[in-house]
C-alpha cells in the first residue's frame, strides 16, 4: 500500500475512527471542518480543491485519493484548531491508489484498522454504514474498523456477493478503495 498522506478529522463522541466523515454530520468524523465554516473556508478551500479534492473531477476509477501530503497546510489546520479550541485527530492513509504520495512519515502514528470507503472528499465509508446493519457477522475492532487486511478483503467479498443478489441501490454503489488507517501523534 501507498502512503497518500493525511487528513484533519474533528473528534466526535463516537467509537468509529475511521475515514468517514464528510463534514455534514455530527455523527462521524467531520473531515477538513473548515470548508463548511463560512468564516474559514475562504483560508482553507482554496488549498484543499486545488490539491485534496481534486478526486471530485478524477474519473472513475479513481486516480487520487484525498488526502495532504504537504504539511504546511496540516499545521495551519492544527494551528487554527487549536486557537478555536476543536478537538481534532490527523489520520494517515494508506491506500493501493498511488497519488498523493507522502514520502516523509517521520512521525509517530498508532495503527486504527482497515476502512473500506470513496477515495474523495466524502470518503462515504461501506464499513460504517453497512457492518454493523446488514453484516453483523463481521467483528470490528475498537476502532470501528476491520482489525486485519485479510478480515475487509473476505467483507468485501461477502459485499459483492450480496450486491449481486439483491434490488440495485440495496447497498452504496461507487468506487471505493480499502483504506489502511493511522492516527498520527503531532
Amino acid at each position: 500500500m501507498y502512503m497518500n498522506g493525511l487528513v484533519i478529522q474533528r473528534v466526535t463522541g463516537i467509537t468509529y475512527k475511521g475515514i468517514d466523515g464528510s463534514g455534514f454530520s455530527e455523527s462521524t468524523g467531520q473531515n477538513w471542518y473548515f470548508n463548511y465554516n463560512d468564516e474559514l473556508a475562504k483560508d482553507f478551500e482554496p488549498f484543499y480543491d486545488e490539491y485534496i479534492g481534486k478526486t471530485y473531477w478524477n474519473l472513475q476509477p479513481y486516480s487520487w485519493v484525498a488526502a495532504c501530503n504537504d504539511i504546511s497546510y496540516i499545521q495551519r489546520y492544527i494551528k487554527e484548531s487549536q486557537k478555536r479550541n476543536i478537538e481534532y485527530r490527523v489520520l494517515l492513509c494508506g491506500s493501493e491508489i498511488p497519488n498523493p504520495i507522502m514520502t516523509a512519515i517521520d512521525f509517530k502514528t498508532k495503527f486504527l484498522g482497515y476502512d473500506y470507503a470513496y477515495a474523495s472528499g466524502d470518503y462515504y465509508s461501506a464499513v460504517y454504514n453497512e457492518v454493523p446493519f446488514v453484516f453483523p457477522q463481521f467483528k470490528l475492532n475498537a476502532n470501528g474498523l476491520f482489525q486485519t487486511e485479510q478480515e475487509i478483503r473476505r467483507y468485501i467479498e461477502v459485499r459483492e456477493t450480496y450486491t449481486q443478489s439483491h434490488a440495485p441501490y440495496t447497498l452504496e454503489v461507487g468506487e471505493f478503495i480499502i483504506y489502511k488507517l493511522y492516527e498520527v501523534e503531532m
